[in-house]
């Protein structure tokens, strides 16, 4: 990896993606006696910000499409968005003075900024880290008695507490892309097998990274067993084939065995892998032992559609869901707008998962730290070159939702207004609605859709020629 200076007086440039939200002077006002909403929208060539609009009227609008508030349903609860504090975003934060780590941490995780209150952490090397690393390399120690994290201490775990001090109800879960390469087929962390025989030795090699970090005073929630377990990325960087009768094994009797043996109240994720693997997932949920001890399902939307998760659900009603893994990729910029963003986004929460995390939280223009094959982008990055922090299309749909939404809301089961148009809906405990509404750039029709609320309509029209975040909410009546 090539050297970098010290990141120093880091400026946050918001762009068009800032969370500043100004008022529109002309924005209308209810009255007493009216439903109380506002409307909240970005352009590409405006920032978030209030926008004007007229009342709710008792008169449909007949040629627009509808969000019914009346007719929606819950169809389950929100838990949060989330980022992934790689070895190589703690890196880079560890590099900045304090101001500049400051501003990035309180625009990504206080409630005036995205408002994450999740984070996922790599139990060694992900593909994104400095280098490649495990926690005990001591070949035959199956009982982990030379494990240890003391390589975390230089940056990772300073900077995952320092998160932890922006947030009391922060939720932090786990995954690993590679066991030591003496548990392997391959001997190697890049690619290969877990062997049967150290089934035994992957439970304890988490139980003690979950220990390790209890006593560093990082509590983590929940673990998945094993990150994307269906791919070996042929070699190309951390990561481990582990079958479908191992992680049986693991998730429903040696991984719960360990963890409660040692005092332990993490929960156990299953899969941590694409869409089209809902099969192996149903598989794996037809165990009693899997069914009784895994608390949640773990998905990432890199192949399928997230209708696939509604076959897992129908089988088994009621699993609780996750989108572990999507962030920028450097060679989809042109590709990943926010209308992009937001049918990936509201795609994975509208069919079943309860929460979404993004993937590094910083990395710098080119992609790096990265020791694997692969052209991913942070939620935010860093030019070396000019000091500056800049954020990814994937933040503007953030912005649009998570300061606004709850946990413990219902995300409601509605119709799509239009085909054109990619819409979710919230409901917070108070009973106040959220409604994001992304629109892609239509340069002939001026896209318009309404809201149905108590027998009223509220029309809402949309920009010409620009792609459109636009938020209503509507508080209780």
């Amino acid at each position: 990896m090539r050297a970098m200076r010290p990141l120093k007086n880091l400026l946050l440039v918001p762009a068009l993606i800032g969370c500043a939200l100004s008022a529109f002077a002309g924005s209308y006002v209810p009255k007493d006696n009216e439903i109380q909403f506002r409307i909240l929208q970005t352009t590409k060539d405006k920032a978030l910000r209030e926008v004007s609009s007229t009342p709710f009227t008792r008169h449909e609008y007949s040629l627009l499409k509808s969000i019914d508030l009346d007719a929606a349903r819950p169809s389950h609860e929100y838990f949060g968005i989330g980022v992934s504090m790689t070895d190589a975003s703690c890196w880079l934060l560890s590099q900045m003075d304090i101001e500049a780590r400051h501003k990035v941490l309180k625009e990504a995780f206080s409630s005036r900024g995205m408002n994450i209150s999740m984070i996922r952490l790599n139990c060694g090397s992900s593909d994104y880290a400095t280098e490649l690393y495990n926690y005990n390399d001591h070949e035959g120690d199956v009982e982990m008695k030379k494990f240890s994290v003391a390589r975390d201490e230089a940056y990772m775990i300073p900077i995952i507490k320092r998160v932890h001090s922006y947030r009391s109800d922060l939720f932090t879960y786990a995954a690993v892309w590679s066991v030591p390469g003496w548990m392997k087929d391959s001997g190697a962390m890049c690619g290969g097998s877990l062997l049967d025989k150290y089934l035994p030795s992957f439970a304890a090699y988490w139980t003690a990274y979950l220990k390790a970090y209890k006593e560093r005073g990082i509590r983590i929630d929940a673990v998945s067993v094993q990150n994307e377990p269906g791919t070996d990325q042929r070699g190309g960087c951390p990561a481990t084939l582990v079958s479908a009768k191992q992680e049986i094994e693991l998730a429903g009797k040696l991984m719960p065995t360990a963890f409660k043996d040692a005092g332990l109240d993490t929960e156990i994720w299953l899969y941590d892998w694409d869409y089209e693997g809902r099969d192996r997932v149903n598989q794996m949920l037809a165990d009693p032992d899997v069914k009784r001890n895994a608390a949640a399902v773990a998905w990432h939307p890199y192949a399928g559609k997230p209708e696939m998760m509604r076959e897992v659900l129908k089988q088994n009603p009621g699993t609780k869901m996750h989108l572990t893994e999507r962030g920028p990729n450097l060679a989809l910029k042109d590709i990943q707008t926010p209308k992009w963003w937001s049918e990936v986004i509201f795609g994975a929460l509208n069919n079943g998962c309860s929460s979404f995390t993004s993937w590094n939280l910083l990395l710098d223009e080119d992609g790096q730290p990265n020791t694997g094959r692969f052209p991913c982008g942070g939620l935010m990055s860093i030019d070396t070159e000019t000091g500056k922090v800049s954020k990814s299309t994937q933040c503007a749909v953030f912005y649009h939702f998570s300061p606004y939404v709850k946990r413990g809301a219902q995300i409601m089961a509605i119709e799509q207004p239009d085909d054109a148009l990619t819409a979710i809906t919230f409901k917070n405990p108070d009973g106040q609605f959220v409604i994001v509404v992304a629109a892609g750039e239509n340069p002939k029709v001026r896209q318009r859709f309404q809201v149905k609320f108590k027998n009223q309509y509220l029309a809402v029209c949309l920009p010409l020629n620009s792609w459109s975040l636009t938020t209503v909410i509507i508080d209780k009546q």
